[in-house]
Parts: C-alpha cells; structure tokens; sequence
C-alpha cells in the first residue's frame, strides 16, 4: 500500500556497500529542474566530443548527470563513506564519486525516485463513477444500443 501523504522531513536511504544517504524529499519541481540542469550539462558534453557519440552513450550522459544533479541537490549527509581516513562530509565532489561507484548511483536513482514514481502512478488511476458502471444511464443526448 502507498502512502500518499508527502514526506516533508529529510530520511535515509540504504545503498550498496553500506553506504547511507540522509536525503530530503523529492518533489515534482526538484525532479523537473534535475532534469533540466542534467540535460544541460549532458548537451555540453556531447557538443565537446571530440568524435560523434551514439544515441546510447548520449543517454548514458544524460542518466550519470541526472543522477548526479539528484544527488548534489538532495543529499544532506553520508554514513559509510570515509575520505583521508575520516567520515566524508557531503560535499558536491565527495557525493559525485560516490554516485560515480557502479551500482551506488544507479539504486540510489531507483530508490530515490521510486516513492514519487508510485504517486504519479497513483494519480492516474481514476476512481469508479458515482453511479458505478453496470446502471444503464439515462437522460438526453444518449444514444440508443445499435442494432444488428
């Protein structure tokens, strides 16, 4: 069962190796604007490519910014993750390599995502009628069953 009342309060996320993330929440404008930046930077790498880079690589680009651009804006702290022997604080750079760590990155996108993805899923499903749907309805301008 979902629960559709919105997270407002920062929360934890489990990753791989033991890692924790202390995350705030996701909204749609946050999501949009991730998205936005992501493609932005993903454009201009693309454009600094020495050689044409295919429709896969393209995406790959676009993926590792959004990660990135979701990461940097919406991670408060790391637990687990040590730089130089002490606890690494959350900086954009220490975040970054951390989501650079292949399946870090990607189960933090699929963690991270997955309670606004279920919302949106939520609210498009639409409710039964108020007459429900097995009364014939009546009233003007309804047309009468074809005849064969």
């Amino acid at each position: 069962m979902i629960d559709l009342k919105p997270q407002n309060e920062p929360y934890d996320l489990e990753l791989s190796y033991g890692i924790i993330v202390t995350v705030k929440p996701l909204t749609t404008a946050g999501m949009l604007s991730a998205q936005a930046a992501a493609r932005k930077a993903a454009d201009k790498e693309i454009e600094t490519a020495e050689n044409e880079l295919d429709k896969e690589v393209r995406d790959g680009l676009y993926q590792a910014h959004l990660i990135y651009e979701l990461a940097t804006r919406h991670i408060k702290a790391l637990k687990g993750v040590e730089r130089d022997g002490k606890e690494a604080p959350a900086t954009p750079e220490n975040i970054k390599a951390v989501m650079d760590l292949y399946p870090v990155g990607e189960r933090f996108y699929q963690e991270f995502t997955l309670q606004q993805l279920l919302l949106n899923a939520s609210k498009n499903v639409s409710r039964p009628s108020a007459s429900g749907t097995s009364k014939k309805v009546v009233g003007q301008n309804i047309a009468e069953d074809a005849k064969a």
